[in-house]
């Protein structure tokens, strides 16, 4: 068995002030530690628009964690912080096989596989220049998505340079982090995809990976 076949990579999104607690419960669970980047997360929601309160300050969590443990801390994590009730955080598993190859301007639309979940969720990753990542959620939105969350290219420090997956994120770029039901990922990808030029050299990257398990997620008005 290919070592990342027991490997998961936990995204938690919680309000600021929060990631340090998930992260310390989680290592009482068995996780080694995680990475926090900071972000911003926004809904389609005409009454919280209407209240300006449709986007907020976010922390991202990513955590490693080995598949025997990712079902306990998935639980845990839920309980602890109310992850299953509206507007207390999002919690995703990626299996660390899926993480696809990146390639510049291009996107791979990942097909369901025979294996040990069903693939219904989809994580879609956007980076793109500082600036454009409302245009990007704009144009999810009209392809039906609910919203999503802006990481910034910084990482928790001041002076750090945001990771993601290993990669640096430069100051001036940002990720645009969208869960999708699977029927809709084409459909979301198109749109950002004709509304940001991804196709022309240094407009952006998208790519897609399966999502084994989720909690959290918001459903719409």
């Amino acid at each position: 068995m290919d070592l990342l076949d027991n490997f998961y990579l936990l995204f938690v999104i919680v309000d600021c002030g929060k990631a340090t607690k998930v992260i310390q419960l989680a290592k009482k669970l068995g996780a080694t530690g995680g990475t926090i980047l900071l972000g911003k997360g926004t809904v389609r929601s005409h009454v919280l628009s209407l209240l300006g309160l449709n986007e907020s300050r976010k922390e991202i969590v990513l955590m490693g964690v080995k598949g025997d443990l990712d079902q306990h801390i998935h639980k845990e994590l839920e309980k602890q912080f109310h992850l299953n009730k509206p507007n207390h955080g999002i919690l995703f598993s990626i299996p660390l096989k899926q993480i696809l190859e990146i390639n510049s301007g291009k996107h791979n639309l990942k097909k369901s596989k025979e294996g040990d979940f069903v693939v219904k969720y989809e994580a879609i990753l956007t980076i793109v220049n500082k600036g454009m990542s409302e245009e990007v959620i704009q144009a999810a939105n009209k392809a039906g998505s609910t919203g999503g969350t802006i990481i910034h290219g910084r990482g928790s420090g001041t002076e750090e340079t945001a990771k993601l997956f290993n990669i640096d994120i430069e100051p001036e770029k940002d990720i645009v982090l969208i869960l999708s039901r699977v029927e809709n990922t084409e459909a979301i990808v198109s749109s950002i995809e004709s509304s940001i030029d991804a196709n022309k050299r240094g407009k952006g990257i998208i790519f897609v990976m399966d999502v084994s398990r989720t909690t959290g997620l918001y459903k719409g008005d």
